[in-house]
């Protein structure tokens, strides 16, 4: 509290000079940042700190915008802010790391790139690159998007996922809606070797695969924050879809109703599934656009689940753009005219290297709007489970506020030369859909005192909902999770018959 005050104290009278208030709060914010790393700073005082910080930013962007007009340097608010986004953030599972230290392959010439592929978007961006500045040009030009800004700072000291919440509310999240892609590509099948016991990665099995986890700790994260809890569903990268389209979970393409669903789901589309590929993110991101522009530009967050980075063949000249990535630079720009963030969850073995320059090095966006995060690093920490998932929530979501109240200024100007072609998903492969009408054929068999539950309480250990308690509750059907989660269903979310009975289970 005393770190506190005296800070409090250096800024009570105004300082004449701008470019000396912000030298010497910057120097005691990452004097602040080391202290609270080193556990020797409260996080109330931190959660002061910053609030306290924003209203320097806002005092130093007023004297500086008055100083412009003296100056007749317009730039002059814009940097003066930006300066208080350069310090990096600390936080666990961070995608920016020191695994990363690949040199891009993307450091050749250009200028003579022959992938001219067509995009959906208007404007030419087939010679973009990670280090030549875009030719791309849009009607509302903003030469803060060019930089890389950093989120405002969050710390990473939290051991469960509602200590994350709270912190991302805290940090200025109001609301999201979330939508989910799942990478159905045939690499599943092998990069599991390392991280998944030599098992697909779409594995079903008595314990969660890795695209469970990632469902379950980013759907309850920001469950609190989406209102209807209705989250669109896709896969792409399959027999049906390959690197051009994405396929609705359901065949009517009808939303999930909460991440519990989401997981039932996908348990049930899997096994008919047949794996392909190549991988593209850009047609899943197009179909988040068009979520988005449906919705009246509320803010969505798309979370990409995918085993691999974007298909790039070995015969692609060195410095020059595949058709895929291609595609998905184009996609994520596109994108950032909308409220939209995209993160990138990375399961499996990997590598990742070229998916830490996309989260890096696309400059001609409006606003951020894509993060990476690497799940089988943070997962494989030796720490217990509960701190291990509040690290992969914070490490996926912590540019989020940020993003949020970036796309908030997004006007519908800036959308103007963006030329989106709807395109509506394709229904689910037809294996699924006639899975789907073989179970609505069986005839119902509660009355039936002979027949068994359809899923013993005893197979699997743990709830298939949370993933984390034990199972504590039967419904009339067979089926269990634990009571946390039963309490709060309707229906049972993995045969969706309606719950008339709720037994407790006692071991």
């Amino acid at each position: 509290m005393a770190i506190t005050t005296f800070l409090f104290s250096q800024y009570q009278t105004p300082n004449r000079h701008t470019q000396t208030l912000q030298q010497s709060f910057r120097l005691h914010v990452k004097q602040l940042h080391k202290l609270f790393v080193a556990d020797t700073l409260p996080l109330t005082s931190l959660i002061l700190v910053n609030r306290f910080r924003h209203y320097v930013m806002y005092v130093t962007a007023v004297v500086s915008a008055r100083m412009s007009v003296i100056m007749g340097n317009t730039e002059s608010m814009y940097e003066s802010e930006d300066n208080f986004y350069q310090h990096p953030p600390y936080y666990a599972g961070s995608s920016v790391n020191d695994s990363y230290h690949q040199p891009s392959s993307y450091t050749g010439n250009l200028e003579n790139t022959t992938y001219q592929e067509s995009s959906s978007y208007a404007g030419d961006y087939s010679n973009t690159t990670y280090n030549q500045p875009s030719t791309y040009t849009r009607s509302s030009a903003n030469t803060r998007s060019q930089k890389k800004q950093q989120p405002t700072y969050i710390a990473d000291n939290f051991s469960s996922l509602d200590q994350v919440v709270s912190a991302l509310r805290e940090a200025g999240l109001e609301s999201s809606n979330l939508i989910v892609a799942i990478d159905f590509t045939k690499s599943n099948e092998w990069t599991g070797k390392h991280s998944f016991h030599r098992k697909s990665l779409h594995h079903i099995g008595n314990n969660p695969n890795p695209y469970e986890q990632a469902i379950s700790i980013i759907g309850h994260t920001l469950s609190s924050f989406d209102e209807d809890n209705l989250i669109p569903c896709f896969g792409f990268g399959d027999a049906s879809t390959h690197d051009q389209n994405v396929f609705s979970f359901y065949q009517d393409n009808r939303f999930c109703h909460g991440f519990e669903e989401v997981l039932a789901r996908y348990r049930e589309i899997v096994p008919y599934l047949k794996l392909s590929g190549p991988t593209s993110f850009a047609p899943v991101i197009d179909a988040a656009i068009d979520i988005v522009e449906r919705n009246n530009g509320q803010y969505h967050v798309l979370v990409i689940i995918a085993d691999g980075q974007v298909t790039r063949n070995p015969d692609t000249p060195h410095g020059r753009l595949s058709p895929q990535e291609q595609a998905t630079i184009n996609s994520i720009v596109g994108a950032s005219h909308y409220p939209l963030s995209i993160i990138l969850v990375g399961v499996g073995d990997g590598p990742w290297d070229e998916m830490k320059h996309f989260d890096d090095n696309i400059t001609e966006r409006v606003f951020d709007n894509f993060q990476f995060v690497n799940f089988t690093k943070i997962m494989s920490e030796n720490t217990e489970a509960s701190k291990k998932e509040a690290a992969f929530a914070l490490a996926a979501l912590m540019e989020i506020p940020f993003q949020y109240r970036a796309a908030q200024n997004i006007q519908l100007a800036d959308r103007e030369s963006v030329l989106h072609q709807w395109r509506r998903p394709l229904p689910p492969p037809n294996e699924v859909i006639d899975n789907d009408n073989a179970r609505m054929t069986i005839p119902h068999m509660e009355n039936l005192e002979s027949v068994e539950p359809s899923a013993p309480a005893g197979i699997e250990p743990v709830c298939p909902i949370c993933l984390t308690n034990p199972k504590d509750m039967a419904f009339g059907c067979g089926h269990t999770t634990c009571k946390e989660c039963g309490s709060t269903l309707s229906s049972c979310p993995m045969c969706r018959k309606q719950i008339t009975t709720r037994l407790r289970l006692y071991t």
